[in-house]
């Protein structure tokens, strides 16, 4: 498809200077936003037209921190603490084949997209099969190795130098970073040698960080330092450095992710379910931190639901610190889009000319969206939109949803394939 126009929309721009949202037009070429603009658009001809009344035009969701393996057993191992809950999981981990992960992968892209998703990092522990199935899926992904020197069955850091050196996965919609688990199932010199390799190759570093109490003290223990000058020490912070969680950081910790211009993820449901804390996230951004969104994995959350964790991103600061203008909606959405898509290194989360055209329709034909007005529309799409709202999701200027189906992998044939790799890994890890 060369050219696609979009009409009579309710677009929200999402940009930086806060362009309120208005009824108008979008018109992609190719694989970016080619112009966009309130009432009808200056030229109406286009290879396609979609009607967007009764819509809701937003950029893409990007998802900054995900695994996809741990899409086939969600359900399981519930109650539990990290550390017990991570027990659990890593058996099932030791028993999952190379297909089995392409399928998990599978399951879980096609998840996303329905809901909304066009970009997510995916730490995951079969990197290959999860590039095979972001191809065919046609979601942007970013794929980090799961890497952990204490976990046997984990890929190791010289796999992941030899997947950087694959010219198939130097750039476009699907890349590779350097993913290392955490400081405590990394070695020190797992940690600084795999900083120097992202360095070495100018892409990202992805970790878990302060996710526990319990881990930081251990951090603090071996080492005398807190997480973040631990990972200052072993230089592993900097712009393309991206940390999952940071629930338990102390404002020291604050100002130094913000000076090295370090990332965070906030991964709010996974955080409460496993009784890990919450990320104070209005602290992280008052600091300086910029901070994305992520639902981490499904078993740790139960949904893959990025309209979901925005709610959640929202309500938790208002009800913690008793104030309701904490977090408007237009930073929660930002958390979510823009954020998201700077972390990953994607010219995307936002609508404008130039953009990668990664976006989606939200159905506004339903009584929990009413009314959907330009003033309304913000909260609501924040605070009560659904990831079965999503009618339409385009990456990278192709359509892969549309109808709220999924166009371009049999979802039915997955399902089915997912759910009984799922009960395998549970039976065989009971027996």
């Amino acid at each position: 498809m060369s050219s696609l126009l979009i009409r009579d929309a309710l677009i929200i721009p999402g940009t930086p200077d806060g362009a309120p949202p208005f009824t108008g037009w979008l018109r992609v070429e190719g694989a970016v936003i080619a112009g966009l603009g309130p009432g009808e658009p200056p030229d109406p001809t286009a290879d396609r037209a979609v009607d967007g009344c009764e819509r809701a035009l937003i950029p893409g969701l990007v998802n900054a921190h995900a695994h996809s393996h741990s899409s086939l057993t969600r359900g399981s191992a519930e109650g539990l603490p990290l550390e017990g809950w991570l027990r659990v999981l890593e058996a099932e981990q030791r028993r999952l084949t190379e297909e089995e992960a392409h399928t998990a992968a599978l399951a879980t892209y096609g998840e996303m997209l329905l809901g909304g998703t066009s970009a997510v990092l995916d730490m995951c522990l079969h990197p290959r099969a999860a590039l095979r199935a972001a191809a065919e899926t046609g979601i942007r992904a970013v794929v980090a190795p799961y890497v952990a020197d204490a976990k046997p069955f984990a890929p190791t850091l010289e796999a992941t130098e030899r997947l950087l050196g694959d010219p198939e996965t130097a750039g476009g919609r699907c890349r590779v970073w350097v993913g290392l688990h955490d400081l405590e199932s990394c070695s020190d010199r797992q940690i600084a040698a795999g900083a120097a390799l992202a360095a070495r190759h100018t892409v990202g570093l992805h970790l878990h960080c302060a996710e526990t109490e319990s881990s930081v003290a251990r951090t603090l223990a071996r080492t005398g330092r807190r997480p973040v000058s631990h990972l200052a020490h072993l230089g592993a912070l900097g712009p393309r450095t991206l940390l999952a969680h940071c629930v338990h950081l102390d404002g020291a910790e604050r100002a130094r992710l913000a000076e090295s211009g370090t990332r965070a993820v906030h991964c709010p449901q996974a955080n409460l379910k496993l009784g890990s804390g919450v990320a104070p996230v209005p602290e992280l951004l008052a600091a300086g931190v910029p901070v994305a969104l992520g639902t981490d994995g499904a078993k740790a959350n139960n949904g893959l639901d990025l309209f979901e964790a925005m709610k959640f991103a929202s309500l938790i600061p208002k009800g913690l610190r008793r104030d309701p203008a904490l977090l408007s909606p237009a930073e929660i959405l930002a958390l979510a889009t823009r954020n998201g898509a700077a972390a990953l290194g994607v010219p995307a989360g936002m609508l404008a000319p130039g953009r990668c055209a990664d976006l989606v329709l939200v159905r506004l034909d339903r009584f929990h969206l009413q009314p959907a007005t330009p003033e309304t529309i913000g909260t609501n799409l924040v605070h009560a939109a659904r990831a079965s709202d999503v009618d339409l999701v385009m990456v990278d200027g192709r359509i892969v949803v549309e109808g709220g189906a999924l166009l371009t992998v049999d979802g039915n044939a997955v399902r089915l394939q997912a759910a009984r790799i799922g009960r395998r890994l549970m039976d065989s890890c009971r027996s």
